[in-house]
Protein backbone atom coordinates (compact mmCIF):
# COMPACT_ATOMS: atom_id res chain seq x y z
CA UNK A 1 0.00 0.00 0.00
CA UNK A 2 2.68 2.07 0.64
CA UNK A 3 3.85 2.53 -3.19
CA UNK A 4 -0.20 3.64 -4.07
CA UNK A 5 -0.30 6.06 -6.91
CA UNK A 6 -2.30 8.72 -7.12
CA UNK A 7 -3.22 10.71 -9.78
CA UNK A 8 -3.63 14.54 -9.13
CA UNK A 9 -7.41 16.25 -11.07
CA UNK A 10 -4.99 18.57 -13.10
CA UNK A 11 -3.00 15.69 -15.28
CA UNK A 12 -5.51 15.87 -17.21
CA UNK A 13 -4.83 19.37 -18.67
CA UNK A 14 -1.20 18.48 -18.75
CA UNK A 15 -1.77 15.36 -20.61
CA UNK A 16 -3.71 17.35 -23.60
CA UNK A 17 -0.82 19.77 -23.67
CA UNK A 18 1.47 16.93 -24.99
CA UNK A 19 -0.76 15.37 -27.13
CA UNK A 20 -4.30 15.71 -28.36
CA UNK A 21 -7.10 13.01 -29.03
CA UNK A 22 -6.13 12.59 -32.50
CA UNK A 23 -2.70 11.71 -31.81
CA UNK A 24 -4.20 8.94 -29.09
CA UNK A 25 -6.27 7.60 -31.64
CA UNK A 26 -3.90 7.50 -34.73
CA UNK A 27 -1.83 5.26 -31.79
CA UNK A 28 -5.51 3.18 -31.28
CA UNK A 29 -5.93 2.08 -34.36
CA UNK A 30 -2.13 0.93 -35.49
CA UNK A 31 -2.74 -1.06 -32.04
CA UNK A 32 -6.34 -2.24 -32.54
CA UNK A 33 -5.08 -3.38 -36.51
CA UNK A 34 -2.17 -5.00 -35.12
CA UNK A 35 -4.05 -7.03 -32.24
CA UNK A 36 -6.22 -7.80 -35.03
CA UNK A 37 -9.65 -6.01 -33.49
CA UNK A 38 -9.82 -3.48 -36.03
CA UNK A 39 -13.54 -5.22 -36.98
CA UNK A 40 -14.08 -7.20 -33.89
CA UNK A 41 -17.37 -6.80 -32.42
CA UNK A 42 -17.43 -9.51 -29.87
CA UNK A 43 -14.57 -12.27 -27.96
CA UNK A 44 -14.75 -15.51 -26.55
CA UNK A 45 -11.41 -16.99 -25.45
CA UNK A 46 -10.84 -20.25 -22.86
CA UNK A 47 -7.99 -21.66 -20.60
CA UNK A 48 -6.65 -22.26 -17.58
CA UNK A 49 -5.32 -20.28 -14.82
CA UNK A 50 -5.16 -19.23 -11.18
CA UNK A 51 -7.70 -17.08 -9.18
CA UNK A 52 -6.15 -14.94 -5.97
CA UNK A 53 -8.75 -14.70 -3.01
CA UNK A 54 -8.37 -10.90 -2.56
CA UNK A 55 -8.53 -9.51 0.61
CA UNK A 56 -8.11 -12.92 1.93
CA UNK A 57 -4.62 -13.35 2.85
CA UNK A 58 -3.38 -15.71 5.96
CA UNK A 59 -1.77 -12.43 7.59
CA UNK A 60 -0.98 -8.82 5.96
CA UNK A 61 1.95 -9.16 4.81
CA UNK A 62 1.03 -12.06 2.56
CA UNK A 63 -0.13 -12.80 -0.97
CA UNK A 64 -3.82 -13.73 -1.68
CA UNK A 65 -4.28 -17.18 -1.09
CA UNK A 66 -4.67 -18.95 -4.61
CA UNK A 67 -6.82 -21.49 -5.96
CA UNK A 68 -6.34 -23.45 -9.67
CA UNK A 69 -8.95 -22.67 -12.77
CA UNK A 70 -8.96 -25.55 -14.26
CA UNK A 71 -11.38 -24.28 -17.05
CA UNK A 72 -12.08 -20.57 -17.79
CA UNK A 73 -13.96 -19.09 -20.50
CA UNK A 74 -15.11 -15.37 -21.05
CA UNK A 75 -17.14 -13.96 -24.11
CA UNK A 76 -17.62 -10.55 -24.62
CA UNK A 77 -19.76 -8.56 -26.94
CA UNK A 78 -18.34 -4.95 -26.71
CA UNK A 79 -21.19 -3.21 -28.78
CA UNK A 80 -24.16 -3.96 -25.70
CA UNK A 81 -21.16 -4.62 -23.34
CA UNK A 82 -21.92 -7.75 -22.27
CA UNK A 83 -20.06 -10.15 -20.74
CA UNK A 84 -20.43 -13.84 -19.69
CA UNK A 85 -17.44 -15.37 -17.28
CA UNK A 86 -17.60 -18.86 -16.13
CA UNK A 87 -14.42 -21.19 -14.42
CA UNK A 88 -14.57 -24.18 -12.25
CA UNK A 89 -11.93 -24.19 -9.47
CA UNK A 90 -10.31 -26.31 -7.20
CA UNK A 91 -7.53 -26.05 -4.07
CA UNK A 92 -5.18 -28.03 -5.89
CA UNK A 93 -1.65 -28.19 -4.79
CA UNK A 94 -1.85 -24.41 -3.17
CA UNK A 95 -1.80 -23.95 0.47
CA UNK A 96 -5.03 -24.10 2.56
CA UNK A 97 -4.33 -20.83 4.82
CA UNK A 98 -6.50 -17.78 3.82
CA UNK A 99 -10.19 -17.54 3.35
CA UNK A 100 -12.49 -16.76 0.93
CA UNK A 101 -16.46 -17.79 0.36
CA UNK A 102 -15.90 -21.50 0.22
CA UNK A 103 -12.08 -21.21 0.20
CA UNK A 104 -10.34 -24.05 1.01
CA UNK A 105 -12.64 -25.74 -1.88
CA UNK A 106 -12.41 -29.65 -0.63
CA UNK A 107 -14.80 -30.00 -3.82
CA UNK A 108 -14.89 -28.20 -7.25
CA UNK A 109 -17.03 -25.27 -7.53
CA UNK A 110 -18.19 -23.92 -10.58
CA UNK A 111 -18.94 -19.88 -11.06
CA UNK A 112 -20.72 -17.78 -13.56
CA UNK A 113 -20.88 -13.71 -13.69
CA UNK A 114 -22.80 -11.98 -16.41
CA UNK A 115 -23.34 -8.35 -17.11
CA UNK A 116 -24.86 -6.45 -19.96
CA UNK A 117 -25.04 -2.75 -19.34
CA UNK A 118 -26.28 -1.67 -16.31
CA UNK A 119 -27.34 -5.14 -14.92
CA UNK A 120 -25.35 -7.81 -13.56
CA UNK A 121 -26.52 -11.28 -12.43
CA UNK A 122 -24.93 -15.00 -11.29
CA UNK A 123 -26.56 -18.75 -11.84
CA UNK A 124 -27.33 -20.54 -9.04
CA UNK A 125 -26.92 -24.47 -8.81
CA UNK A 126 -30.02 -25.00 -10.67
CA UNK A 127 -28.94 -22.39 -13.49
CA UNK A 128 -31.49 -19.90 -12.31
CA UNK A 129 -30.10 -16.18 -12.48
CA UNK A 130 -29.32 -14.13 -9.33
CA UNK A 131 -29.42 -10.56 -9.75
CA UNK A 132 -26.36 -8.73 -8.17
CA UNK A 133 -27.25 -5.19 -8.71
CA UNK A 134 -24.51 -3.76 -7.62
CA UNK A 135 -21.30 -5.89 -9.43
CA UNK A 136 -22.63 -4.16 -12.76
CA UNK A 137 -20.27 -1.08 -12.79
CA UNK A 138 -17.34 -3.06 -12.14
CA UNK A 139 -17.99 -5.92 -14.43
CA UNK A 140 -18.69 -3.29 -17.47
CA UNK A 141 -15.37 -1.54 -16.43
CA UNK A 142 -13.65 -4.92 -16.07
CA UNK A 143 -14.42 -5.16 -20.01
CA UNK A 144 -11.89 -2.35 -20.41
CA UNK A 145 -9.13 -3.70 -18.67
CA UNK A 146 -9.48 -6.96 -21.25
CA UNK A 147 -6.31 -5.49 -23.72
CA UNK A 148 -9.18 -5.36 -27.16
CA UNK A 149 -12.07 -4.13 -24.98
CA UNK A 150 -8.96 -1.23 -23.91
CA UNK A 151 -9.18 -0.52 -27.45
CA UNK A 152 -12.51 -0.57 -28.15
CA UNK A 153 -13.18 1.72 -25.00
CA UNK A 154 -10.72 4.51 -26.03
CA UNK A 155 -11.60 4.90 -29.23
CA UNK A 156 -15.71 4.93 -28.49
CA UNK A 157 -17.62 8.34 -29.35
CA UNK A 158 -17.22 10.71 -26.82
CA UNK A 159 -14.03 8.80 -24.95
CA UNK A 160 -11.57 11.93 -26.16
CA UNK A 161 -8.68 10.01 -25.08
CA UNK A 162 -5.04 11.30 -24.03
CA UNK A 163 -1.41 10.62 -24.92
CA UNK A 164 1.55 10.41 -22.97
CA UNK A 165 5.01 8.63 -24.02
CA UNK A 166 7.60 7.41 -21.66
CA UNK A 167 10.40 4.77 -21.53
CA UNK A 168 9.20 1.17 -20.03
CA UNK A 169 9.63 -2.38 -20.46
CA UNK A 170 12.96 -1.59 -22.37
CA UNK A 171 11.54 0.28 -24.90
CA UNK A 172 9.37 3.44 -25.79
CA UNK A 173 5.42 3.15 -24.85
CA UNK A 174 2.45 5.12 -25.15
CA UNK A 175 0.46 5.30 -22.48
CA UNK A 176 -3.47 5.96 -23.79
CA UNK A 177 -5.74 7.96 -20.81
CA UNK A 178 -9.53 7.77 -21.17
CA UNK A 179 -12.16 8.29 -18.43
CA UNK A 180 -14.80 5.29 -18.32
CA UNK A 181 -18.33 5.84 -17.14
CA UNK A 182 -16.82 9.38 -16.37
CA UNK A 183 -15.49 9.02 -13.18
CA UNK A 184 -12.44 5.69 -13.79
CA UNK A 185 -9.46 6.66 -15.29
CA UNK A 186 -8.35 3.81 -17.37
CA UNK A 187 -5.03 3.65 -18.99
CA UNK A 188 -3.35 1.21 -21.11
CA UNK A 189 0.38 1.08 -22.06
CA UNK A 190 1.10 0.19 -26.21
CA UNK A 191 4.54 -0.97 -26.99
CA UNK A 192 6.96 -0.92 -29.58
CA UNK A 193 5.18 -3.44 -31.77
CA UNK A 194 1.68 -1.81 -31.04
CA UNK A 195 0.38 -4.63 -28.04
CA UNK A 196 -1.46 -3.26 -25.46
CA UNK A 197 0.95 -4.43 -22.54
CA UNK A 198 -0.63 -3.03 -19.46
CA UNK A 199 -4.37 -1.41 -18.34
CA UNK A 200 -4.81 0.01 -14.71
CA UNK A 201 -7.17 2.11 -12.73
CA UNK A 202 -8.68 2.31 -9.59
CA UNK A 203 -12.35 1.03 -7.90
CA UNK A 204 -13.61 2.00 -4.48
CA UNK A 205 -12.82 -0.01 -1.68
CA UNK A 206 -14.08 0.10 1.98
CA UNK A 207 -10.81 -0.85 3.64
CA UNK A 208 -7.58 0.78 1.16
CA UNK A 209 -9.85 3.46 -0.33
CA UNK A 210 -8.60 3.71 -4.39
CA UNK A 211 -7.77 0.58 -5.10
CA UNK A 212 -5.19 -0.24 -7.84
CA UNK A 213 -6.15 -2.68 -10.30
CA UNK A 214 -3.81 -3.63 -13.23
CA UNK A 215 -3.51 -6.17 -15.95
CA UNK A 216 -0.60 -7.31 -17.28
CA UNK A 217 -0.26 -8.84 -20.56
CA UNK A 218 2.63 -10.79 -21.73
CA UNK A 219 3.72 -13.14 -24.34
CA UNK A 220 1.58 -12.76 -27.12
CA UNK A 221 0.89 -15.03 -29.95
CA UNK A 222 -1.33 -14.90 -32.93
CA UNK A 223 -4.73 -17.09 -32.69
CA UNK A 224 -6.79 -16.90 -35.76
CA UNK A 225 -5.57 -13.31 -36.57
CA UNK A 226 -5.74 -12.04 -33.18
CA UNK A 227 -2.77 -11.26 -30.69
CA UNK A 228 -3.54 -13.51 -27.52
CA UNK A 229 -1.28 -12.84 -24.43
CA UNK A 230 -1.00 -14.20 -20.98
CA UNK A 231 -2.73 -12.41 -18.59
CA UNK A 232 -1.79 -11.29 -14.91
CA UNK A 233 -3.94 -9.30 -12.75
CA UNK A 234 -2.84 -7.33 -9.29
CA UNK A 235 -5.20 -6.09 -7.09
CA UNK A 236 -4.05 -3.42 -4.23
CA UNK A 237 0.09 -3.34 -3.92
CA UNK A 238 2.56 -5.56 -2.87
CA UNK A 239 4.45 -3.59 -0.16
CA UNK A 240 7.22 -5.67 -0.34
CA UNK A 241 9.55 -3.18 -1.64
CA UNK A 242 9.65 -1.82 1.81
CA UNK A 243 10.90 -3.19 5.02
CA UNK A 244 8.97 -4.66 7.05
CA UNK A 245 6.38 -5.84 4.15
CA UNK A 246 3.01 -4.99 5.60
CA UNK A 247 0.89 -5.25 2.69
CA UNK A 248 1.42 -8.49 0.54
CA UNK A 249 -1.72 -8.79 -1.19
CA UNK A 250 -1.38 -8.33 -5.16
CA UNK A 251 -2.06 -11.03 -7.36
CA UNK A 252 -5.44 -11.57 -8.11
CA UNK A 253 -6.02 -13.34 -11.06
CA UNK A 254 -4.18 -15.32 -14.17
CA UNK A 255 -4.88 -17.15 -17.25
CA UNK A 256 -1.89 -18.59 -17.62
CA UNK A 257 -2.81 -20.56 -21.26
CA UNK A 258 -5.34 -19.52 -23.77
CA UNK A 259 -6.17 -22.76 -24.99
CA UNK A 260 -9.11 -21.54 -27.88
CA UNK A 261 -9.82 -18.31 -29.16
CA UNK A 262 -13.12 -16.88 -31.38
CA UNK A 263 -14.16 -13.32 -32.29
CA UNK A 264 -17.68 -12.04 -33.68
CA UNK A 265 -19.00 -14.51 -31.69
CA UNK A 266 -22.81 -15.46 -31.85
CA UNK A 267 -25.01 -14.73 -29.53
CA UNK A 268 -22.60 -13.08 -27.37
CA UNK A 269 -24.76 -10.29 -27.27
CA UNK A 270 -26.67 -11.16 -23.41
CA UNK A 271 -30.45 -11.26 -22.68
CA UNK A 272 -31.09 -9.73 -19.08
CA UNK A 273 -33.69 -12.04 -17.67
CA UNK A 274 -36.88 -9.84 -16.19
CA UNK A 275 -36.24 -10.68 -12.48
CA UNK A 276 -32.40 -9.22 -13.32
CA UNK A 277 -33.87 -6.16 -14.69
CA UNK A 278 -35.97 -5.42 -11.80
CA UNK A 279 -33.72 -5.75 -9.00
CA UNK A 280 -32.43 -2.59 -7.22
CA UNK A 281 -29.61 -2.64 -4.99
CA UNK A 282 -31.44 -3.57 -1.17
CA UNK A 283 -31.17 -1.45 1.37
CA UNK A 284 -29.03 -2.09 4.47
CA UNK A 285 -31.44 -3.93 6.77
CA UNK A 286 -30.28 -3.95 10.96
CA UNK A 287 -32.25 -6.41 13.02
CA UNK A 288 -30.76 -6.74 16.74
CA UNK A 289 -31.76 -9.60 18.86
CA UNK A 290 -30.95 -9.27 22.78
CA UNK A 291 -28.39 -12.27 24.15
CA UNK A 292 -28.37 -11.22 27.70
CA UNK A 293 -28.43 -8.12 29.92
CA UNK A 294 -26.29 -5.37 28.26
CA UNK A 295 -25.57 -7.90 25.17
CA UNK A 296 -26.85 -7.30 21.82
CA UNK A 297 -26.64 -9.03 18.53
CA UNK A 298 -26.88 -6.61 15.62
CA UNK A 299 -27.27 -8.10 12.45
CA UNK A 300 -29.93 -8.14 9.36
CA UNK A 301 -27.32 -8.81 6.90
CA UNK A 302 -24.56 -11.36 5.39
CA UNK A 303 -22.58 -10.56 8.66
CA UNK A 304 -23.54 -9.85 12.58
CA UNK A 305 -21.71 -7.13 15.12
CA UNK A 306 -22.20 -7.65 18.96
CA UNK A 307 -22.58 -4.52 21.31
CA UNK A 308 -21.64 -5.38 24.77
CA UNK A 309 -22.66 -2.22 27.32
CA UNK A 310 -20.52 -1.69 30.13
CA UNK A 311 -20.88 1.24 32.96
CA UNK A 312 -20.53 4.27 31.20
CA UNK A 313 -19.41 3.18 27.66
CA UNK A 314 -20.05 0.33 25.01
CA UNK A 315 -17.72 -2.05 22.76
CA UNK A 316 -19.12 -3.27 19.49
CA UNK A 317 -17.79 -6.64 18.45
CA UNK A 318 -16.71 -6.52 14.42
CA UNK A 319 -17.02 -3.90 11.99
CA UNK A 320 -17.75 -5.56 8.77
CA UNK A 321 -18.48 -4.83 4.92
CA UNK A 322 -18.06 -0.81 4.44
CA UNK A 323 -19.08 2.29 6.07
CA UNK A 324 -22.67 2.21 5.49
CA UNK A 325 -23.23 -0.82 6.86
CA UNK A 326 -21.36 0.61 9.97
CA UNK A 327 -23.23 3.93 10.26
CA UNK A 328 -26.45 1.56 10.03
CA UNK A 329 -24.92 -0.70 13.51
CA UNK A 330 -24.16 2.34 15.10
CA UNK A 331 -27.47 4.18 14.62
CA UNK A 332 -29.11 0.99 16.21
CA UNK A 333 -26.69 0.52 19.11
CA UNK A 334 -27.08 4.09 20.25
CA UNK A 335 -30.63 3.45 19.90
CA UNK A 336 -30.38 0.13 21.97
CA UNK A 337 -27.75 1.74 24.74
CA UNK A 338 -28.51 5.38 24.27
CA UNK A 339 -26.36 8.09 26.33
CA UNK A 340 -23.19 5.78 25.91
CA UNK A 341 -20.92 6.24 23.50
CA UNK A 342 -18.79 3.55 21.52
CA UNK A 343 -15.26 3.52 23.36
CA UNK A 344 -13.63 0.33 22.05
CA UNK A 345 -14.43 -1.67 17.95
CA UNK A 346 -12.77 -5.42 18.98
CA UNK A 347 -11.83 -6.59 15.52
CA UNK A 348 -11.57 -10.75 15.16
CA UNK A 349 -9.55 -10.66 12.28
CA UNK A 350 -7.54 -8.70 8.95
CA UNK A 351 -9.21 -9.96 5.92
CA UNK A 352 -11.49 -7.41 3.97
CA UNK A 353 -15.17 -8.16 4.60
CA UNK A 354 -15.07 -7.95 8.75
CA UNK A 355 -12.65 -4.69 8.38
CA UNK A 356 -14.49 -2.22 5.70
CA UNK A 357 -15.74 -0.45 8.62
CA UNK A 358 -13.28 -0.10 10.87
CA UNK A 359 -12.29 3.20 9.65
CA UNK A 360 -15.93 4.20 10.49
CA UNK A 361 -15.48 3.15 14.13
CA UNK A 362 -12.45 5.44 14.61
CA UNK A 363 -13.94 8.18 12.73
CA UNK A 364 -16.59 7.76 15.67
CA UNK A 365 -13.99 7.70 18.16
CA UNK A 366 -13.57 4.19 18.97
CA UNK A 367 -10.20 2.75 19.78
CA UNK A 368 -9.47 -0.90 17.87
CA UNK A 369 -8.85 -3.99 19.92
CA UNK A 370 -7.50 -6.27 17.45
CA UNK A 371 -4.51 -8.69 17.60
CA UNK A 372 -1.13 -6.89 17.65
CA UNK A 373 0.44 -8.71 14.36
CA UNK A 374 -2.79 -6.28 12.69
CA UNK A 375 -1.54 -3.06 13.74
CA UNK A 376 1.55 -2.01 11.39
CA UNK A 377 -1.14 -3.08 8.59
CA UNK A 378 -4.18 -0.88 10.05
CA UNK A 379 -2.09 2.00 10.50
CA UNK A 380 -1.58 1.82 6.72
CA UNK A 381 -5.59 1.67 6.21
CA UNK A 382 -6.38 3.97 8.70
CA UNK A 383 -4.16 6.94 7.13
CA UNK A 384 -6.03 10.28 6.66
CA UNK A 385 -5.53 10.67 3.11
CA UNK A 386 -7.82 11.28 0.39
CA UNK A 387 -10.42 8.41 -1.38
CA UNK A 388 -11.46 10.59 -4.73
CA UNK A 389 -14.08 7.74 -6.01
CA UNK A 390 -15.75 7.36 -2.96
CA UNK A 391 -15.06 9.08 -0.06
CA UNK A 392 -15.67 7.71 3.67
CA UNK A 393 -15.83 10.32 6.43
CA UNK A 394 -12.20 9.33 7.95
CA UNK A 395 -11.06 10.92 4.75
CA UNK A 396 -13.45 13.89 4.23
CA UNK A 397 -13.43 14.27 7.73
CA UNK A 398 -10.07 13.71 9.55
CA UNK A 399 -10.67 13.61 13.52
CA UNK A 400 -7.64 15.40 15.45
CA UNK A 401 -7.30 12.23 17.73
CA UNK A 402 -6.11 10.03 14.51
CA UNK A 403 -2.85 11.20 14.46
CA UNK A 404 -2.93 12.40 18.53
CA UNK A 405 -5.13 10.18 20.18
CA UNK A 406 -6.05 6.89 21.85
CA UNK A 407 -6.04 4.19 18.46
CA UNK A 408 -4.94 0.94 19.74
CA UNK A 409 -5.42 -1.65 22.22
CA UNK A 410 -3.63 -4.99 21.14
CA UNK A 411 -3.71 -8.36 21.86
CA UNK A 412 -1.23 -11.17 21.55
CA UNK A 413 -2.89 -14.19 23.72
CA UNK A 414 -5.21 -12.80 26.20
CA UNK A 415 -6.50 -9.48 26.65
CA UNK A 416 -10.00 -8.10 29.35
CA UNK A 417 -12.05 -5.49 28.23
CA UNK A 418 -13.80 -4.44 31.98
CA UNK A 419 -15.05 -2.14 34.81
CA UNK A 420 -17.19 -3.01 37.91
CA UNK A 421 -20.57 -3.82 35.88
CA UNK A 422 -18.53 -6.64 33.59
CA UNK A 423 -15.59 -8.33 32.03
CA UNK A 424 -15.17 -9.36 28.13
CA UNK A 425 -12.52 -11.91 27.53
CA UNK A 426 -10.14 -11.88 24.40
CA UNK A 427 -8.43 -14.93 22.92
CA UNK A 428 -6.17 -15.31 20.33
CA UNK A 429 -6.89 -18.18 18.32
CA UNK A 430 -3.94 -20.57 18.15
CA UNK A 431 -3.11 -22.91 14.99
CA UNK A 432 -5.53 -21.44 12.65
CA UNK A 433 -5.08 -21.95 9.26
CA UNK A 434 -7.83 -19.28 7.97
CA UNK A 435 -5.84 -16.15 9.11
CA UNK A 436 -3.18 -15.72 11.99
CA UNK A 437 -4.43 -13.37 15.08
CA UNK A 438 -8.02 -14.68 14.46
CA UNK A 439 -9.80 -13.42 18.10
CA UNK A 440 -12.52 -14.96 19.45
CA UNK A 441 -14.40 -13.28 22.25
CA UNK A 442 -15.88 -14.83 25.71
CA UNK A 443 -18.55 -12.87 27.98
CA UNK A 444 -18.35 -14.59 30.98
CA UNK A 445 -21.74 -13.73 32.71
CA UNK A 446 -23.98 -14.99 29.78
CA UNK A 447 -21.15 -17.99 29.01
CA UNK A 448 -21.41 -16.25 25.20
CA UNK A 449 -18.60 -16.84 22.41
CA UNK A 450 -18.26 -14.85 20.17
CA UNK A 451 -16.17 -16.05 16.60
CA UNK A 452 -15.83 -15.29 13.34
CA UNK A 453 -15.63 -18.09 10.13
CA UNK A 454 -14.59 -20.78 12.90
CA UNK A 455 -18.21 -22.53 13.10
CA UNK A 456 -21.28 -22.74 11.36
CA UNK A 457 -23.74 -24.21 12.15
CA UNK A 458 -25.82 -24.98 9.23
CA UNK A 459 -22.54 -26.86 8.15
CA UNK A 460 -23.30 -30.93 7.61
CA UNK A 461 -19.70 -32.03 9.15
CA UNK A 462 -16.88 -29.74 10.87
CA UNK A 463 -14.05 -28.81 8.26
CA UNK A 464 -10.32 -27.60 9.79
CA UNK A 465 -11.53 -24.14 11.22
CA UNK A 466 -13.90 -26.15 13.52
CA UNK A 467 -11.53 -28.49 14.85
CA UNK A 468 -9.42 -25.69 15.47
CA UNK A 469 -11.71 -23.89 17.50
CA UNK A 470 -13.03 -26.81 19.29
CA UNK A 471 -9.25 -27.54 20.38
CA UNK A 472 -9.12 -24.09 21.32
CA UNK A 473 -12.33 -24.32 23.75
CA UNK A 474 -10.90 -27.43 25.18
CA UNK A 475 -7.75 -25.51 25.70
CA UNK A 476 -9.13 -22.32 27.97
CA UNK A 477 -11.51 -24.95 29.31
CA UNK A 478 -14.38 -21.85 28.50
CA UNK A 479 -18.02 -22.37 30.09
CA UNK A 480 -19.84 -21.88 27.05
CA UNK A 481 -23.64 -21.66 26.31
CA UNK A 482 -24.28 -20.15 23.56
CA UNK A 483 -22.32 -19.50 20.28
CA UNK A 484 -22.73 -16.94 18.31
CA UNK A 485 -21.05 -16.04 14.75
CA UNK A 486 -20.02 -12.72 13.19
CA UNK A 487 -22.31 -14.76 10.35
CA UNK A 488 -25.26 -16.97 10.99
CA UNK A 489 -27.72 -17.16 14.12
CA UNK A 490 -26.42 -18.34 17.29
CA UNK A 491 -26.68 -21.98 18.27
CA UNK A 492 -26.64 -23.60 21.72
CA UNK A 493 -23.32 -25.29 22.99
CA UNK A 494 -24.94 -28.95 22.78
CA UNK A 495 -25.63 -28.29 18.83
CA UNK A 496 -21.60 -27.25 18.58
CA UNK A 497 -20.56 -30.71 21.07
CA UNK A 498 -23.20 -33.09 18.59
CA UNK A 499 -21.53 -31.74 15.55
CA UNK A 500 -18.00 -32.17 17.10
CA UNK A 501 -19.00 -35.85 18.33
CA UNK A 502 -20.14 -36.90 14.32
CA UNK A 503 -16.96 -36.40 13.33
CA UNK A 504 -14.93 -38.72 15.18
Amino acid sequence: MARRVWLPLSLAVVVVAVAGAQDARGVLQTAAAAMGASNMTSIQYTGTGWQGMVGQNVAPDQDWPRVDLTSYTRTIDFDTMSSREEYARVQGSNPARGGGAGFPFLTEQRVVNLVSGNYAWTLNAQGQPVPQPDAAELRRLEIFLTPWGFLKGAMAPGANPTLVTRNEYGGRASVVSFMAFGKYRVNGTINAQNLVQRVQTWVPNPVVGDLYYENVYTNYRDMNGVKVPRFHQHQDYDDGGNEPNVSGGDHAFGLETVSALRVNVAGAALTVPNEVRSATVPPVRVQSQKLGDGVWLVGGGSHNSVAVEFGDHVAVIEAPLNEERSLAVIGEVNRLIPGKPIRFVVNTHHHWDHLGGIRTYVHEGATIVTHVGNRPYYQEVLRARPWLLQPDRLSLYPPEEWSEGYIFETVREKYILGDSTRTVELYTVQGLAHAVGMLMVYIPKEKIVVQADLYNPQAPAPNASTRTFNQNLQRLKLDVATIVGIHGNPAPMAQFVQTMSRAQ
